[in-house]
């Protein structure tokens, strides 16, 4: 063999090398697809076709979370990890024509963020053809926020005419993104770009919940319970009277302003005690961002 074609033999090598030992490894949590427009028998072929290759590129390592192979409605955001990236698709067919609408869904909730990216097909046989190099690259796009991908950044749009502008942009969900804590109760609340994150309380129950700016006080944060009431969403009062309450609760909402870069404080407007019965009350709170 000639000294120029060791080299290069040696050089292809340390490439491989280089190429096993540093690519970016991604651990990401699998929910399936969502959607109503298409049967079960379909729906579950598409779901386990993406599980399958997923499975199949070598730097993921896929956890299938799904509950079913059969998905109507979007995953609940308190059910994703906080250590892996969640991912998941919602497939509609096109109310105008015959294509069929895909959107990817990346959500990392550590860092609050949620990535987005949608493309059309012709036919749903093109959904199911469509190459595990084009799925993962996607993919990366999302994790990575590719320029190609779309990022949810803001549930809320501004005026750039508006002298309040400069003082909405300061409160929007964007710089909202993240871990808080700062209630005797509550382990941690995650905010994710684009409006929507959970609280995860101490005895263990999660709530989704959704983030917007008061349209009529742009420095106000209104943060609302998604979703139906839970005993354990009121920790404060006696077990029977939670249980009771959470029958016809309205949902909890904390309104609150920024104190500050990384802190926030206001009103939690929820069920408290009064006496051997219970009412609808406030009461001051104050949140802190750790992450």
């Amino acid at each position: 063999m000639s000294i120029i074609s060791a080299k290069k033999t040696s050089f292809i090598i340390f490439l491989f090398i280089a190429v096993c030992c540093f690519a970016q490894n991604y651990n990401i949590d699998y929910y399936g697809i969502v959607s109503t427009e298409i049967d079960s028998n379909m729906s579950k072929m598409t779901s386990d076709l993406y599980y399958t290759q997923l499975s199949e590129i070598s730097n993921f390592n896929v956890s299938d979370k799904r509950e079913s192979s059969v998905i109507t409605s979007e995953p609940e955001f308190s059910s994703f990890s906080l250590s892996n990236l969640s991912f998941y698709t919602v497939i509609n067919k096109d109310k105008n024509s015959d294509r069929w609408i895909t959107t990817f869904h990346v959500v990392d909730a550590r860092n609050g963020e949620e990535h987005t990216k949608t493309k059309q097909y012709d036919s749903f046989y093109k959904i199911l053809m469509e190459s595990k190099n084009e799925l993962k690259e996607t993919i990366k796009q999302l994790i990575e926020n590719d320029k190609n991908a779309t990022a949810i950044v803001s549930s809320q749009t501004f005026d750039s005419s508006s002298p309040k502008t400069q003082e909405s942009s300061l409160f929007s969900t964007e710089s909202l993104a993240g871990t808080w804590s700062g209630e005797d109760s509550i382990q941690k609340i995650v905010i994710l770009r684009g409006g929507r994150g959970f609280v995860i309380f101490k005895n263990g129950a999660s709530m989704n919940i959704t983030i917007e700016l008061d349209n009529s006080n742009s420095s106000n944060i209104i943060i609302t319970q998604k979703g139906r009431a839970n005993a354990s969403f009121f920790p404060e009062l006696p077990r029977n009277l939670a249980l009771n309450a959470a029958l016809s609760a309205p949902p909890i909402q904390w309104i609150l302003h920024a104190d500050g870069d990384n802190n926030l404080s206001g009103t939690k407007i929820t069920l408290i005690q009064d006496g051997n019965s219970y009412k609808s009350g406030e009461i001051q709170v104050s949140w802190q961002k750790i992450d």
